[in-house]
């Protein structure tokens, strides 16, 4: 998957925006299967965080799978589930081993 990255600029015209329009753009001539969501450090509060992942969802379509990268806490899993994350990698388990 083509992973969406910026940060944590979420603003309009931003680096996000940026991606997700280029991103939207190659789906039309090539087919993008899913898309992955990164770009996110791990040190960003919750409120952050999520407003990146929800921008995202919001942007990228329905009907492909959007797969969040690096997920550190199973809040984020719930909470990125019904913002419309479909798939994760989680870096839950060996921060805490």
């Amino acid at each position: 998957f083509p992973i969406v990255q910026g940060g944590l600029d979420v603003s309009i015209g931003g680096l996000r925006e940026h991606c997700l329009a280029g991103f939207r753009n190659r789906d039309s001539v090539h087919t993008i299967t899913g898309y992955a969501i990164g770009g996110l450090a791990g040190g960003e509060s919750k409120d952050e965080f999520w407003r990146v992942v929800d921008q995202c969802c919001k942007a990228l379509p329905d009907d492909k799978p959007r797969y969040l990268m690096g997920v550190g806490y199973p809040l984020d899993l719930v909470v990125c589930t019904a913002l419309g994350v479909d798939m994760y990698d989680c870096v839950y388990p060996t921060r805490t081993a």
